[in-house]
């Protein structure tokens, strides 16, 4: 029995099995996240909203707060002990989802997606720094990719789950399902994850000290490979999260569909796709790295510039099928960047640092693309109603495809900057 026990706690420790939780962790963000983009338009007939409102709910309803507390927990993340706050994250996030089911007005709704943000601001930046203390700059890349692995599957389960059980129980009954396997999983990590020595990666002896806000900020500002890796996440997230929310309302109105038939093809599509293009850009990326550093970078801004032609070949074919194919390379495009470009931000960074650098490119770009984007495309589809019909929501989710061109072009004008930025994290 005693070598059993041992034999798990070893295994409970390794770097695999803590990736393995971590990544079951970021997909259940996910799902509670982007549950809602499913029901949309049940939720908006329900309540009787505008497009509008609930472009709001479903993205400045979740950003406002975690856009408040993202750095004050990334901060401190960086001195104290992730595996807690990941842990007190999830158990958070989840039973304000679950809140989500109770709900019964908007501003009810409302009030439970602060709630889902203030739990997931103790979500990414915590994990993220805990991968890189225990994979080398070597492997970084392929182990944020496999990290962003978590998106994929949340975004299958949310998907499944939101259509499915609103098809048979209704909306309210999917936010509850969503919401109670975290509970679980959190007490599954608390007590199977220990927290890892900062720094551990390094193959040389590195500061590990967290410099005061002043002298951090003024250290990130300083790297333009930082800075213009932030702003190309601006643009991309947009594309991300302003596309996602809307899928859904847009395969209902434009081809017709159920939201059970909605979860089935968006759930397979994402699914089968984003495995693809998430592993293969994090490999793909580490594999070029080693011969030119930039390349760490150039291979998630093609694949975000090809994601492109996706969006409009979805926004703008006739048939269904065909709007499959664009919604295919988008789901495999455009999730490629995120994986790779943290784990070079974290190389780009101070140790002591790496927590807060994620939780501000989350928390800007988040802001602009998961805050911005459904809100924006929900504005346009009200304005432009009166002239346009129902084609009106071609023409406002086709914003996307420019957005994400741009942001791969900023990550090219990154790369030649990553160098000197990884010099000066020695230098300084």
């Amino acid at each position: 029995m005693e070598n059993r026990d041992a034999e798990f706690a070893q295994r409970a420790t390794s770097p695999a099995y803590v990736l393995t939780m971590l990544t079951i962790i970021y997909s259940l963000n996910f799902l509670d996240r982007t549950v809602i983009n499913i029901l949309i338009d049940p939720i908006k007939a329900e309540y009787h909203l505008s497009d509008t409102v609930m472009g709001f709910i479903s993205g400045f309803g979740f950003v406002m707060m975690y856009s408040i507390l993202a750095a004050p927990v990334a901060r401190w993340a960086d001195r104290g002990n992730r595996r807690s706050i990941i842990t007190w994250g999830l158990v958070l996030w989840s039973g304000m989802t679950a809140m989500g089911g109770v709900a019964r007005n908007a501003v009810q709704l409302t009030l439970s997606r602060f709630g889902v943000g203030v739990g997931e601001a103790a979500g990414t930046a915590p994990s993220t720094s805990l991968i890189s203390d225990i994979f080398p700059g070597s492997q970084r890349a392929t182990a944020m990719a496999i990290y962003q692995l978590g998106p994929v599957f949340g975004g299958f389960l949310g998907s499944f789950i939101g259509g499915w059980v609103n098809h048979y129980y209704g909306w309210h009954q999917a936010f509850l399902v969503a919401g109670v396997p975290g509970l679980v999983v959190a007490l599954l990590f608390r007590l199977t994850v220990k927290e890892p020595v900062r720094g551990n990666s390094e193959l040389r002896k590195v500061d590990t000290s967290q410099q005061g806000l002043g002298a951090t900020m003024r250290f990130m500002a300083e790297q333009k490979s930082y800075v213009l890796l932030l702003i190309g996440f601006c643009f991309t997230t947009y594309t991300q999260f302003g596309f996602g929310a809307w899928t859904a309302p847009f395969l209902g109105r434009i081809h017709h569909l159920n939201t059970a038939q909605i979860g089935t093809y968006s759930g397979v599509l994402r699914t089968i796709a984003g495995l693809i293009g998430t592993l293969a850009g994090g490999f793909l990326a580490d594999w070029a790295g080693r011969h030119d550093i930039r390349w760490k970078v150039y291979v998630p801004a093609i694949a975000s510039m090809l994601a492109f032609p996706g969006v409009l070949l979805f926004s703008f074919a006739p048939s269904l099928s065909t709007c499959l194919i664009g919604f295919t390379i988008v789901s495999m495009m455009s999730p490629v960047h995120v994986g790779p470009l943290v784990g070079v931000s974290h190389s780009v960074v101070k140790v002591g640092m790496r927590a807060f650098s994620t939780s501000v490119i989350y928390l800007v770009a988040e802001i602009f693309g998961l805050g911005l984007g459904p809100f924006l495309i929900g504005f346009a589809n009200d304005w432009l109603r009166p002239r346009l019909g129902v084609d009106v929501i071609r023409y406002s989710m086709a914003t996307a495809a420019f957005t994400t061109l741009i942001g791969g072009i900023i990550f090219c004008l990154a790369a030649q900057f990553l160098e000197r930025d990884m010099a000066r994290t020695v230098g300084d």
